[in-house]
């Protein structure tokens, strides 16, 4: 039997090459930032929530849904990275909070229950490090962009990358 030569032998190697989308797109436009109305109720807090920890765990809140949850303390620097000031996150929905924690540490802990007023979704753009001491891209300063959704799953269209979300609930 004779071969043709476009088949190849048993020993080559077949290599594929893929393409990716960049995780920093040149070409997005940045969109307003939609007003952070402040609470005009002394018993709403905001709650944070990772783009990430959402969706592993498949969470989902919905606007007027009833919650019940044991909060921890949010990432303050964290916070001031991603809005400058803008905005003030006193707490967070940590999935993995309890981590490495001993039973003291539960004491840290902070009870909310009631009806969810307000959901935003948290986008920022990255950027090269300029720290020595941090390899790789950042949030850019201040970039956060938030806007008003109904739940997690009614994402809006959004420059950069989804972050988080920020649940207003009132008590």
């Amino acid at each position: 039997m004779t071969t043709s030569g476009s088949e190849q032998s048993p020993a080559a190697r077949v290599y594929y090459v893929g393409s990716y989308e960049p995780l920093v797109r040149e070409n997005a436009e940045a969109v307003d930032d939609e007003d952070i109305v402040p609470s005009k109720h002394s018993d709403e807090t905001d709650v944070w929530f990772t783009d990430w920890q959402v969706a592993e765990d498949g969470m989902n809140v919905e606007l007027d849904e009833r919650v019940d949850w044991d909060l921890v303390r949010m990432d303050l620097a964290w916070v001031a990275r991603l809005f400058a000031g803008r905005r003030s996150i006193p707490l967070q929905l940590d999935t993995y909070a309890d981590a490495g924690r001993g039973l003291a540490d539960l004491s840290e802990r902070t009870h909310l229950a009631g009806r969810v007023a307000r959901i935003d979704q948290v986008s920022v753009r990255y950027e090269q490090s300029t720290d020595p001491a941090v390899r790789g891209l950042v949030p850019e300063p201040g970039g956060a962009m938030q806007h008003r959704v109904l739940s997690f799953r009614d994402r809006r269209a959004h420059p950069g990358k989804v972050v988080g979300w920020v649940v207003r609930v009132r008590a």
